[in-house]
């Protein structure tokens, strides 16, 4: 960099680098590894609404599209969120259209915190949450669920309210992800409840991640925007439920001065998501309601197959309550090092899944391994794994 030209930002330099990628750096990538890594389905679009997006392009939808959403997808949105989870929304102003949920986690923050408020994290978490915090200039205020089975509860909320308040931090928020990604920890209303009634004393606002709400498989999603919607902000998209990842289309669910501002925000960094993409979203929630229906035996199918076939093996794992993710402690005879046992399975198995450490400072003992992919992929990778402890 020339020496006369102004440094870069703090607000860039303090910014962490995602975990995930500095884990794939250090894993060699080629033909023969086995990914369990990441959280893609491996479920395609369905025809009709491919067919939506194609049609939307041949009608020439190409021009700027409603900042906030189409109005049709709006509604579409509405109505799919009340429906599915009572969500009880009154406007489809209270919808707006995001690039994927981790642009409305971003957003939420920036439109919430000041410098150096506080945002309370439940960890073991999606990194995404601590470096939108960062972004924010948050100061991250994590809650560990490592000795409550990783659930969160309202003894965990208060003393780290407390705690934070101790040290001259206020805490302005708290982010919670159920079906939790790693865990696949969720909870039923009455757990629901017993949380917001904390909220409401604290009177804090609620980032609510709900995005793999279609994937629960003890009981009925309950969301917390159907409980509190006066502090919640509703995190969703359509990335699990309808496999439509690379569509990046994502919803925040909010009202008043809240979605004001995060409108603001959005339309400074984005002007609009890409119309023809909305087009098929608003397709897919009308006409495909119960996509994640019908693909969540399967997924559950999954996690069951690889939580019986990794206890055999040694490892200490309980069935997930929800999402995709099977969340196992480590077999004993290598210790805490989560790291390096993940390491060296990519090394010598060719299997690629992602050490506890990513999630929480406090699993290094944990793994999280991604169930998204085909059966035939879980079916090799539980062989590789199997062979490699044997041999270790």
């Amino acid at each position: 960099m020339n020496k006369a030209t102004h440094p870069l930002s703090d607000r860039i330099k303090n910014i962490p680098h995602d975990p995930m990628l500095d884990f794939l750096d250090k894993v060699e990538q080629s033909d023969d590894l086995v990914d369990l890594g990441f959280g893609d389905p491996d479920f395609a679009v369905s025809k009709k609404t491919k067919e939506a997006f194609k049609t939307a392009i041949d009608a020439d939808r190409s021009h700027y599209a409603d900042g906030q959403g189409i109005l049709e997808l709006r509604e579409a949105a509405k109505g799919f969120y009340n429906k599915k989870y009572d969500c009880r929304i009154e406007s489809a102003n209270d919808v707006l259209v995001t690039v994927g949920a981790a642009e409305g986690i971003n957003l939420a923050l920036l439109a919430l915190a000041n410098p150096g408020d506080g945002v309370m994290i439940v960890e073991p978490e999606y990194s995404q949450y601590s470096t939108a915090s960062c972004l924010a200039r948050a100061a991250k205020i994590p809650i560990d669920t490592k000795q409550t089975a990783f659930k969160l509860t309202p003894e965990l909320i208060k003393n780290a309210y407390n705690d934070a308040i101790s040290k001259g931090i206020n805490p302005i928020a708290i982010v919670i992800n159920y079906p939790n990604n790693p865990t696949g920890i969720t909870y039923n209303r009455s757990e629901l409840n017993a949380l917001a009634n904390v909220f409401r004393e604290l009177k804090i606002w609620v980032l609510s991640d709900e995005i793999y709400a279609e994937q629960t498989y003890i009981g009925n999603h309950v969301s917390l925007y159907s409980i509190l919607p006066e502090q919640t902000i509703l995190i969703t998209g359509l990335s699990k439920s309808h496999s439509m990842t690379g569509y990046r289309l994502g919803f925040v669910i909010s009202h008043g001065q809240v979605m004001k501002a995060m409108r603001k925000i959005h339309d400074t960094l984005l002007t609009c998501v890409a119309t023809p993409i909305q087009d098929a979203a608003a397709f897919a929630l009308k006409n495909d309601p119960d996509a994640g229906v019908k693909t969540r035996s399967t997924y559950l199918e999954r996690v069951t197959k690889v939580t019986n076939a990794l206890n055999a093996l040694g490892f200490q794992v309980k069935l997930p309550q929800g999402a995709f993710y099977v969340w196992a402690k480590i077999p004993d005879k290598f210790g805490d090092d989560a790291d390096n046992f993940c390491l060296d399975l990519a090394q010598r198995a060719r299997v690629q899944i992602f050490p506890g450490s990513i999630f929480s400072d406090t699993a290094k003992n944990y793994v999280r391994i991604s169930c998204a992919g085909s059966d035939a992929r879980l079916d090799s990778a539980l062989r590789r794994i199997t062979d490699y402890l044997q041999n270790c």
